[in-house]
């Protein structure tokens, strides 16, 4: 009679280590894969009127002809692998430019930039693009005389 109350006691305590051990595993993968996701993260998506040091100077929604120049700038805090993103530059709901853009990872900022005349006062709207067009970001802005 002892024995089967010895072997009990062993394969209850055995099970309990194996239920903590498996328990401590999927812990470990759910926390590696929360830290490391697996998808393109936009971070940040301003427009500004220059970048300084690699962050954008001067944000804004509104520009002046006068400063000739504006610039979308776009930080990814997770890339999983290098690839490239698009800027869809447009005037009036009419495609201005498109322009392809570089990430690296694990995490980069990049930014495009167009001259503006007097002709492009008006409406704009840039959108942020992934490789296989989906929409990650997009950003309204006008420029004023």
């Amino acid at each position: 009679m002892r024995h089967p109350v010895v072997i009990f006691i062993i394969l209850f305590w055995a099970l309990i280590v194996l239920n903590t051990q498996a328990a401590f595993s999927q812990e470990n993968e759910k926390t590696a894969t929360d830290t490391f996701p697996k998808t393109l993260t936009l971070y940040q998506a301003v427009m500004c009127e220059d970048i300084h040091t690699n962050a954008p100077r001067n944000q804004t929604v509104v520009f002046s002809v006068s400063k000739e120049k504006v610039v979308c700038f776009t930080s990814f805090d997770t890339v999983p692998e290098k690839t490239f993103i698009y800027h869809h530059w447009f005037y009036r709901d009419m495609p201005s430019a498109r322009i392809r853009l570089l990430l690296r990872p694990p995490r980069w900022s990049t930014y495009s930039s167009i001259q503006i005349r007097k002709t492009d006062i008006g409406p704009w709207r840039v959108e942020i693009t992934d490789v296989k067009g989906n929409i990650l970001g997009v950003l309204r802005f006008s420029i004023t005389d």
